[in-house]
């Protein structure tokens, strides 16, 4: 029951933030980012201040803090705005997470093997999780991460943007476009930044299944689905559709390259 207060009152957090400019996109879009806020904190060993600062920054950067300055590169928002919007998707995420995790019965100092094994094992087992190393803090893992995110992330946009382009060309005309490489590096700097906020995720979730379930739905929702489902001044509801598509595969390569070899196969 806690969780579903925690999935409403977040959703309403979010909600909020929208006005006055609502629409029902943004009611779908704030429940499914709230539900996905919930399910990571229930698959989370993290508790407290740790897993507020975990969780809004996997809300805040997959969101906003990697789709605003785009916007800005493609001329689709004016620069003067961006800082705004950054600092306004930031108070919208931290408050989200806050209410989520009060509501959840999550605010106080972690628990030890919150998430770790299940009741299936015995107590042994847990101790083994909690003292064991883990391959996800390996410097060889993550300067494979480091590599492999920006380049699979930039070929999934560059793929995904040659096929959409004719279905957005129109809205494009008279914008004043970016030379491919301000594109390319805009995307090393997205990929790392989004491999950075689920990176904070991964750390606290001991099961395989959990960082394939929590980053494979996160990333793409977050990523996508929340920014572009709303109703804005920005783009058309047809072109927010195509992009939000379009973005699905860069996300979610960024969400299989984090998590790969990073937690036991339970």
């Amino acid at each position: 029951m806690k969780q579903w207060l925690a999935l409403v009152a977040g959703a309403a957090v979010l909600v909020v933030f929208e006005l006055p400019r609502l629409s029902g996109g943004a009611v779908v879009a704030a429940l499914l980012a709230s539900a996905v806020l919930v399910l990571a904190l229930s698959r989370s060993n993290a508790s407290g201040p740790g897993s507020i600062v975990i969780l809004t920054g996997l809300l805040f950067v997959t969101s906003w803090l990697v789709n605003i300055p785009e916007g800005v590169l493609f001329d689709v928002i004016e620069p003067a705005a961006a800082p705004v919007g950054l600092v306004k998707a930031l108070l919208a995420s931290f408050a989200a997470v806050l209410v989520i995790v009060a509501v959840a019965g999550r605010s106080g100092p972690g628990r030890a093997g919150d998430s770790a094994p299940g009741p299936d094992l015995p107590a042994t087992a847990t101790l083994a999780v909690a003292t064991s190393p883990s391959p996800i803090r390996s410097v060889r893992g993550l300067l494979w991460r480091l590599a492999a995110t920006p380049a699979v992330f930039v070929a999934c946009y560059f793929v995904a943007g040659m096929i959409i382009y004719p279905i957005v060309r129109d809205y494009y005309v008279g914008r004043a476009m970016p030379d491919p490489l301000a594109i390319a590096s805009m995307q090393v700097l997205r990929s790392l930044a989004l491999l950075a906020a689920a990176y904070s995720l991964l750390r606290t979730l001991e099961r395989r299944r959990d960082a394939v379930l929590v980053l494979g739905l996160a990333l793409p929702v977050f990523g996508a689905v929340f920014p572009m489902l709303p109703a804005n001044d920005l783009m058309p509801a047809g072109v927010r559709l195509v992009h939000a598509l379009e973005t699905v595969p860069s996300t979610h390569s960024s969400a299989s390259c984090s998590r790969s070899g990073s937690v036991r196969p339970r």
